[in-house]
């Protein structure tokens, strides 16, 4: 009966997380940024993407419960959005490095 509850609950999960990685692939907005520029860098719609592989392939598992192959197949896709998301941070780190350093020197040329 335990395992029934931890396995609606992860449902639950995965699914919340499914509609926020929609949300990031179509509109392409942060929603917990509220005053951001119309254009969206990409690498948002990556972290929807991400989302939909790693927590789709999550529901499926919870539901189907796979052995063999298509275990496997799953097991790719989290693994392939768990690198998405990789990509992601490491593109988001250095956008904020670059913006950084224009600032300083921006700040440099002004005095």
């Amino acid at each position: 009966m335990t395992t029934a509850y931890v396995q609606l609950v992860s449902l639950v999960l995965a699914a919340l997380a499914l509609v926020m990685g929609a949300w990031l692939l179509i509109v392409g907005k942060r929603p917990w940024r509220g005053g951001e520029r119309a254009e969206v860098a990409p690498r948002v719609r990556l972290l929807g993407l991400s989302y939909i592989l790693v927590f789709g392939s999550a529901m499926i598992q919870i539901i189907t419960q796979p052995t063999g192959i298509e275990a496997e197949a799953l097991g790719g896709f989290m693994v392939l959005g768990g690198m998405i998301v990789i990509v992601v941070v490491y593109l988001e780190a250095r956008a904020s490095r670059l913006a950084t350093h224009e600032d300083r020197l921006d700040n440099r040329l002004r005095n």
